[in-house]
């Protein structure tokens, strides 16, 4: 009986009033008749839970027929079972296929397409009468049924003639009744092939109609879906199989999951799981951020990221997703795999808790550095300051002895205090390379002359030696370059009781235009054993006890000099022999750089001066040494071996300027040839350079004394070794320029050469006094303040030119002071120089961030003060 009925049933049955149709049976509606087999056998699989659908033809209640597709299917209920009938008009459909079949001629042509579309078709097609008996069929179908029946088939062949294998009878007989009642059959099947492997199959069963829609037979087409099988069961058993959790959901749930996500989620029962989305197990519960997520792996074709997932347990886990969109039966859904890292994420958690604690450490200290540097270099102005205030008065011998003292201690001191602070920066991380040019031949000369009056005090040579293939200029931290390189002299000072300590440098190129840098120190000194060499570079260690006692030293000079030497992409190294001597190597990666030389050098060939130099000097590298010097200050360089040749080269030559020489020749001596060359040209004006070997020169001075004073020559004498810095200043004395002379200051003060109005803000009495005493030095008489407040209130009352301001202090610090001062009075003037304590990486930056113009870090000294103002003044 019909028990409810919808408005579109309604509509299709012209049904005015329910009332009409109720209670009456389905058949009532039905515009043909059944049999009571057809009927019952329709009824029972509706029943068993099938869903099937048949081409009915109907009739309303006024009449009219319509054909409509119909699906049934079976709800049931706690009280009884209901079927309900879903139906699609399709008369228009059937009417164009009457119409279709209609016309002859055209289908007899459309069929003969249709036959070489079937013929031609890799899958198996054919069709059957209610008999079984074959009506169509293509080659596909007929070989593999000959070899099922072993014989020929053709046209009219019962296909149940002959016992078909039972893996195929058993469907296909059910498969045609079930198209012969009008139902369309569509299934995967698997059939036996003749070698035993099995081949997968989709199979489609409709029924056949004549022109007054009357099933006549079936058509069936079978098409070979083995591969796709088997790599659906791969994927399966991967699936299935696999150690990591696979998920496959849509939109409205999990469609399925393997053992393995089961057992993440600690879940017994896969129905708790399946239905529900993703989602359900997440602590990030933002449906968006699940959507966006999904748009990724689209757009990419997978995508991979962190979630954070609950088990059945509460217990939160995370997991790395992949998450890849696939296709499964026309229908898009996603695949994702889980991997879970909730041990990582706790040990990701443990390195960070780690770092912060590092971190903080490693500020803790840097802090307390700080704080140290800032409290000693406090008290250590004074004591440093005061001496230089001492020095300036009149002392006996022995309080001079004292004071040298207390002075050495207190430099030491801050060495010492230097030191700890860069291997803090250096090991922090914090410590930055200032790269510029720099001169290594300028370089090497300062750090020589340096140590030249130590040395000399040991009675120690000390010379250097630039290789010809180093450039003029490369680019480096000049700074950091003469940190190493002075630690590395010192210390071949301090070991070495006779003999000499050789600096030299030498380029090596390297690949990319970059170039390597060698400085050897080579020394005569203790030298050390071979298994002791290791102790070196470590921090506060030295050789051995007794060196500490007897040399001193804190044993960091050499960590930070490794440590400054990788830093600039380069090594130390050492090679040393008990009682022989060491020589340690400094290399850095750098590279060429083409500068101009400086204005001064440049200066020594102007236009009015000779552009010609002779050398003649037997020592090889000596000689290069020498004729690269004078190239480099732009003369032109000629070489002579002998007398007799440097005198026909100054004969030949108009413009030759200077005559370079060691005295050594082997035809004649110098006095000889000065009077040839006198003889050969008496308005002949020449200046002759010679050099010497420093333990003859008592002897030179008695064999040339007369040589100096011949007219029309300029002789000046050198002592090997020769400093570079020496030969430019005979060269500006040879060849005086206006440009190069200093004029003589006679002014006795500073103060008088830049007049300034000077306010010292400081806290610290004793820092107070001590700066004050040395302003007074260079003739400044300055005002103080003793916090940054007083400053500002003194500032309301007189103009200062200049402020040196401490940065701790009591009411506000010197930062804040100096915001103020620039908020009121200005940002350019008046001047202000950071006068402070605080040393740390990053002081400096920090105070000229603040509005300062400069940095002097303490303990201050005279020269700091007066190198400062000169600076910030002179223009």
């Amino acid at each position: 009986m019909i028990l409810e009925i919808n408005q579109t049933a309604s509509r299709y049955f012209e049904i005015q009033n329910q009332s009409e149709i109720l209670n009456l049976p389905f058949s009532n509606l039905l515009a043909q008749d059944f049999t009571h087999f057809e009927y019952t056998s329709r009824k029972k699989k509706i029943l068993s839970g099938e869903t099937p659908s048949w081409d009915l033809e109907f009739k309303t209640l006024r009449g009219k027929k319509f054909w409509g597709n119909t699906s049934c299917r079976m709800i049931s209920t706690h009280l009884n079972k209901i079927i309900l009938v879903q139906i699609k008009d399709i008369t228009e459909k059937v009417n164009t296929r009457k119409s279709l079949l209609e016309q002859a001629g055209t289908i007899a042509e459309h069929e003969a397409n249709l036959n070489a579309i079937i013929e031609n078709s890799e899958a198996m097609i054919w069709s059957i009468d209610k008999n079984y008996k074959l009506l169509i069929f293509n080659s596909q179908f007929q070989n593999v049924m000959q070899d099922f029946y072993h014989s020929e088939i053709s046209t009219g062949f019962n296909l149940f003639q002959k016992e078909l294998p039972p893996e195929i009878a058993k469907y296909w007989k059910e498969f045609y009744d079930r198209a012969l009642s009008g139902e369309k059959v569509s299934v995967a099947r698997k059939r036996p092939n003749q070698d035993g492997t099995f081949i997968f199959s989709e199979l489609s069963f409709q029924p056949i109609r004549n022109t007054e829609y009357e099933i006549t037979g079936v058509s069936a087409i079978s098409v070979d879906i083995t591969d796709k099988k088997l790599a659906e069961e791969k994927f399966r058993l991967l699936f299935e199989r696999s150690s990591e959790p696979h998920v496959l959901y849509d939109d409205f749930g999990i469609l399925e999951c393997n053992p393995a996500t089961l057992k993440m989620l600690r879940c017994s029962d896969k129905k708790l799981v399946l239905g529900k989305h993703p989602i359900h197990f997440s602590v990030e519960t933002e449906k968006e951020k699940t959507n966006e997520l999904e748009s990724i792996a689209l757009e990419k074709g997978s995508y991979t990221f962190e979630w954070v997932y609950k088990r059945f347990n509460d217990e939160e886990f995370s997991v790395e997703v992949t998450l890849i969109p696939i296709i499964i039966h026309q229908k898009r859904v996603f695949l994702s795999v889980w991997h879970e890292i909730t041990e990582r994420k706790v040990y990701e958690d443990s390195l960070k808790r780690a770092k912060e604690i590092a971190e903080a450490a490693s500020k803790a200290k840097t802090d307390f550095l700080a704080m140290m540097s800032h409290e000693i270099r406090t008290p250590l102005n004074g004591v440093i300051g005061t001496v230089s205030l001492l020095e300036g008065t009149f002392l006996n011998t022995e309080q001079k002895e004292y004071l040298d003292i207390i002075k050495s201690s207190g430099q030491n001191l801050l060495i010492l205090l230097n030191d700890i602070l860069d291997l803090s920066r250096i090991e922090s991380g914090q410590l930055k390379l200032e790269i510029q040019p720099v001169s290594p031949e300028k370089l090497t000369n300062e750090v020589v002359n340096l140590f030249r009056p130590m040395a000399e005090e040991k009675g120690l040579v000390v010379e250097s030696e630039v290789s010809f293939n180093v450039p003029n200029w490369i680019i480096s931290d000049p700074y950091r370059l003469r940190q190493v390189l002075t630690n590395l002299i010192g210390n071949s000072i301090k070991f070495t009781e006779k003999g000499k300590i050789h600096l030299s440098v030498e380029a090596e190129k390297f690949p990319n235009d970059k170039l390597r840098l060698i400085f050897h120190v080579k020394d005569t000194g203790i030298g050390i054993a071979e298994e002791k060499l290791e102790l070196l570079f470590r921090a506060f260690s030295q050789v051995d006890s007794s060196t500490t006692r007897k040399y001193g030293g804190s044993g960091l000079g050499l960590t930070i000099s490794k440590k400054l030497a990788e830093l600039m992409k380069g090594e130390i190294t050492v090679k040393s022999q008990v009682n022989s001597g060491s020589e340690f190597s400094l290399s850095i990666l750098t590279e060429k750089l083409e500068y101009e030389i400086p204005a001064g050098v440049q200066e020594l060939h102007s236009k009015n001066l000779a552009t010609s130099a002779v050398i003649s000097i037997q020592e090889f590298q000596f000689k290069e040494q020498i004729k690269k010097f004078c190239e480099r200050n732009g003369f032109l360089v000629k070489m002579a071996r002998t007398a007799k040749e440097t005198i026909r080269i100054i004969g030949e030559e108009e413009r030759i300027g200077v005559f370079l020489t060691d005295l050594n020749f082997p035809d004649m001596n110098l006095s000889e040839m000065l009077n040839e060359l006198k003889k050969q040209n008496p308005s002949l004006k020449l200046t002759v350079i010679l050099f010497m070997e420093k333990e003859l020169k008592d002897s030179y001075y008695l064999v040339t004394n007369s040589l100096f004073n011949r007219p029309g020559f300029q002789i000046f004498m050198m002592f090997k070794p020769i400093l570079l810095e020496e030969l430019s200043k005979n060269f500006e004395k040879a060849f005086p320029i206006k440009v190069l002379k200093k004029q003589n200051e006679n002014k006795k003060f500073l103060s008088e050469k830049i007049p300034l109005q000077i306010l010292l803000v400081e806290d610290n009495v004793i820092n107070q006094k001590i700066a004050l005493r040395l302003l007074t030095k260079l003739g400044y008489n300055a005002d103080s303040a003793l916090n940054g407040l007083e400053g500002i209130e003194k500032l309301k009352t007189k103009n200062y030119d200049l402020i040196f301001m401490d940065i701790q202090m009591p009411e506000i610090d010197g930062y804040e002071t100096t915001f103020q001062i620039r908020k009121d009075f200005g940002k350019s003037k008046p001047v202000i120089v950071a006068m402070t304590a605080n040393a740390m990486e990053g002081d400096r930056e920090k105070c000229l961030e603040a509005g300062m113009n400069a940095y002097i870090s303490k303990p201050i000294q005279i020269q700091d003060i007066e190198s400062t103002i000169v600076l910030l003044f002179q223009s």
